[in-house]
């Protein structure tokens, strides 16, 4: 892979990333809303509840995916972006840019 292909890979996941930590904060300063509500009637409670439950959800998807276009980054970084992690074979452009911040090749991945 080209120094301009690798230079536009890292350009999409750092978009990725900040649009990511900005939803992230969006989700965080909705919860600090739900939260500061005082007194609410056991239905108010209980929508509340599942509101905040499906936030820490989305957060915890959120913070799975920081952490995968974290480490995509640090393969850019390393050369070793185009490589599987699992059999060190190339891991075809289609597949990067359809899933930028994955790790393994189509064979391995299908295999998991």
């Amino acid at each position: 892979m080209n120094y301009d292909q690798l230079q536009k890979f890292r350009r999409r996941l750092q978009a990725r990333r900040v649009a990511l930590l900005h939803r992230r904060q969006q989700i965080l300063s909705e919860e600090d809303t739900l939260l500061a509500q005082r007194e609410p009637d056991w239905e108010d409670a209980a929508a509340l509840a599942s509101a905040a439950s499906i936030m820490e959800t989305v957060g915890e998807s959120e913070r799975a995916a920081l952490a995968r276009i974290d480490i995509a980054l640090e393969r850019i970084e390393r050369g070793t972006y185009d490589v599987c992690t699992f059999c060190g074979r190339r891991i075809d452009q289609a597949r990067l840019r359809a899933v930028p911040e994955t790790n393994r090749c189509a064979g391995c991945a299908g295999a998991r």
